[in-house]
């Protein structure tokens, strides 16, 4: 009796080892996989926060007139890189940052 007790116990020790090899797998591939997703965002971000988005584009970006932009500019939403004429450019690391931030909704 003794002896069956000890094989039993043997057993469900040898089990739980085993689930917990499979776990350590299971979240050694989760950690291996968001640590690939942190990368290529940041590679992402590299790329493409370095350019910029014209009036026309950040309107159509979120779906508004060039009037309202100019209002959220005044409130200070987003800034505009000024070029030295006419023309504005806005920074795509700034449009995600309103984004992000939750100052635009509904971006299209």
């Amino acid at each position: 009796m003794n002896q069956n007790n000890y094989s039993n116990q043997t057993l469900l020790n040898n089990e739980w080892g085993d689930v917990m090899e499979g776990l350590k797998y299971f979240v050694k591939s989760i950690v291996k996989q968001s640590m690939e997703e942190v990368i290529q965002d940041k590679m992402y971000e590299n790329v493409v926060f370095d350019q910029n988005l014209t009036t026309r584009q950040l309107c159509e970006r979120w779906n508004i007139s060039d009037t309202t932009l100019l209002t959220w500019e005044k409130r200070g939403v987003i800034s505009p890189i000024q070029t030295g004429g006419r023309k504005k450019l806005y920074s795509l690391k700034d449009v995600r940052e309103a984004e992000v931030n939750g100052y635009i909704k509904n971006v299209a």
